[in-house]
């Protein structure tokens, strides 16, 4: 019997410790938009969904788009390192590759006629 409980508490520990390994390797940073140069003063629908895999960003659209949005990645001090101007979103996610980015702060601003929201994020 004392042989079976410590089988089953080394099967159990080592489930525990998978789980936490995998939350370890599957990491997603979100990226949290504001409205860009404006003070925040009214709650505002951001459109996007926006999270940092591995070596790109993945964005998801939670709306479809009726106008052309432009996506910008600038870094700290001002200059585009990324822009695409999206005009339709038969695919629900768009990818922006981070392979040739330096480590350091950026910024990923969504743009459109009305709005303009800026994210930040870091690459280590």
């Amino acid at each position: 019997m004392r042989k079976l409980s410590i089988t089953l508490l080394l099967i159990g520990i080592s489930f525990i410790i998978m789980k936490a390994n995998n939350y370890s390797t599957n990491h997603k940073t979100p990226i949290y938009f504001k409205k860009w140069n404006e003070k925040q003063r009214s709650s505002v629908f951001v459109p996007i969904e926006a999270t940092i895999e591995e070596n790109y960003i993945k964005v998801r659209f939670l709306e479809r788009l009726n106008e052309p949005i432009t996506l910008q990645v600038k870094d700290r001090q001002g200059n585009i390192m990324f822009q695409d101007i999206v005009t339709s979103n038969e695919q629900e996610t768009y990818i922006i590759n981070l392979d040739d980015f330096k480590a350091g702060l950026y910024e990923l601003f969504y743009i459109e006629e009305s709005i303009a929201l800026v994210g930040e994020f870091q690459i280590k």
